[in-house]
C-alpha cells in the first residue's frame, strides 16, 4: 500500500515511518511511505494514488482537518487517519470520514492496531472487476457496482447501479467468487453488497431503495456480518 504521512514534525514523521516499516516486516504487507512537512505542499501535487493518508491535526498554515476537507473534494475514497496531541479535535474525523485517530506520543501497539483496521478499509476501496457471461454477451463489471445478486431458478440476476444482468449459474458459485468483497446472504435467494444496505427494518433489508426479505435462518449471520462491516472488522 502507498502511505502519505503529512506532519510538520520531522521527528514524529520519522517515527511513524519506522513504525510502518516494523508493521511491514511483521505483517508481510508491502508499504511505500512518503512524508510531507506541509499540508499545502501535499495537496498541491495530489493525485489519487494513495491508499492511506496519515494527517497530523496540529500544523501551521493549514491544519490536518482543513487539509482533510479539501482532500475529500478531490478524493472521496482514500483512507484517512489522524494523529494528534489534541484529542478534542478527533471528533472532526467523522466529518471527513477518517477511519481512526492516534494520540501522540504514538505507541507502536496502538498504531499497529489502527493500521490493521485501515488495511481492511483499503481492501474495500480496491476496485476489482468481474466478467459476466450474460444472456446478451460478456460484461466486464466492477464488483463495487453490484447492489445484490438474486437467484432465479437456474439463473442469477446481478442488480447493479447501472442495470441488471442475467447469467446462468448458482448462488453458491457467485458467493464464492465474491468472497472477501463484503457480500452476505440475507436469505437463500439474495446475496447483498453490504455497502449498499440503507436500513434493516424488522424482517426486511433495504438495499438501494429495494426491500429484500431476511429469512429466519440467515438473520443472525447476516446481522453479524453487517455489524462487522460497519465496525471495519472485515474487508
Amino acid at each position: 500500500m502507498r502511505v502519505a504521512i503529512v506532519d510538520d514534525s520531522a521527528q514524529d514523521a520519522a517515527q511513524l515511518s519506522e513504525y510502518l516499516a516494523r508493521f511491514q516486516s511483521e505483517s508481510g504487507i508491502t508499504a511505500e511511505t512518503v512524508s510531507f512537512s506541509d499540508a499545502r505542499d501535499f495537496l498541491s501535487g495530489y493525485s489519487c494514488n494513495w491508499d492511506l493518508v496519515i494527517l497530523d491535526i496540529d500544523m501551521p498554515g493549514m491544519n490536518g482537518v482543513e487539509a482533510a476537507r479539501l482532500l475529500r473534494k478531490t478524493d472521496p475514497n482514500v483512507v484517512l487517519m489522524f494523529v494528534t496531541n489534541m484529542p478534542q479535535y478527533a471528533l472532526c474525523g467523522y466529518e471527513v470520514e477518517a477511519v481512526d485517530y492516534v494520540l501522540k506520543p504514538v505507541s507502536y501497539p496502538d498504531f499497529a492496531l489502527k493500521l490493521r483496521k485501515a488495511g481492511r478499509y483499503i481492501l474495500r476501496n480496491r476496485d476489482e472487476r468481474l466478467s459476466l457471461h450474460t444472456t446478451d454477451g460478456v460484461v466486464n463489471l466492477s464488483v463495487r457496482e453490484i447492489l445484490y445478486v438474486e437467484s432465479m431458478l437456474h439463473y442469477l440476476v446481478y442488480h447493479t447501479v447501472r442495470q441488471d444482468y442475467r447469467v446462468r449459474g448458482t448462488m453458491g458459485a457467485a458467493e464464492a467468487e465474491l468472497e472477501g468483497h463484503q457480500f452476505a446472504r440475507c436469505n437463500t435467494s439474495y446475496l447483498v453488497n453490504l455497502r449498499y444496505v440503507e436500513a434493516i427494518e424488522k424482517e426486511d433489508v433495504l438495499v438501494a431503495g429495494v426491500r429484500l426479505r431476511m429469512s429466519r435462518g440467515k438473520r443472525s449471520s447476516f446481522l453479524n456480518r453487517f455489524t462487522q462491516f460497519l465496525g471495519g472488522m472485515e474487508p
